[in-house]
C-alpha cells in the first residue's frame, strides 16, 4: 500500500509541478484580487441560474451569452480558462488510464 501511495503522490506531484497548474494557481490569485473579474464571474452565475430555472428560455440566452463573452474578453480569464483546460485535460487522462488499468485487472483482459 505504501508503494501504491507513493506513485500516486508522483502523479499529483506531476499536475501540479506542470506550468499549466501553477499558471493556474497565480492567474486564480490575480483573479481573486480583482473586484471586477469576480463581480462578472458571479454575474455570469446568477444569470446561468436563471437561465437553466427558466427552462433555456432565449431571451436569458442571450443575455447569458453576452456576459460569458465579455468575461472570456478579459485577458486574465482567457489564459486562466486555457491552462485549466490542459490541467483538467491531464487529470481526465490520468483518471481513464486508471480506470481502464483497473478494469483489465478486475476482468484479466490480455492488452
Amino acid at each position: 500500500m505504501v508503494t501504491v501511495n507513493k506513485s500516486l503522490e508522483e502523479v499529483v506531484d506531476f499536475v501540479k509541478s506542470s506550468k499549466e497548474y501553477k499558471k493556474c494557481i497565480l492567474l486564480k490569485k490575480q483573479m481573486d484580487s480583482n473586484e471586477e473579474v469576480l463581480q462578472l464571474i458571479r454575474k455570469v452565475k446568477n444569470c446561468q441560474k436563471n437561465y437553466v430555472k427558466s427552462n433555456y428560455d432565449k431571451s436569458l440566452e442571450k443575455d447569458y451569452e453576452a456576459l460569458v463573452n465579455t468575461l472570456k474578453s478579459i485577458p486574465v480569464y482567457s489564459v486562466y480558462m486555457q491552462n485549466l483546460e490542459v490541467v483538467n485535460y491531464m487529470i481526465d487522462y490520468i483518471r481513464d488510464f486508471l480506470n481502464d488499468y483497473f478494469y483489465r485487472l478486475l476482468n484479466s483482459i490480455e492488452k
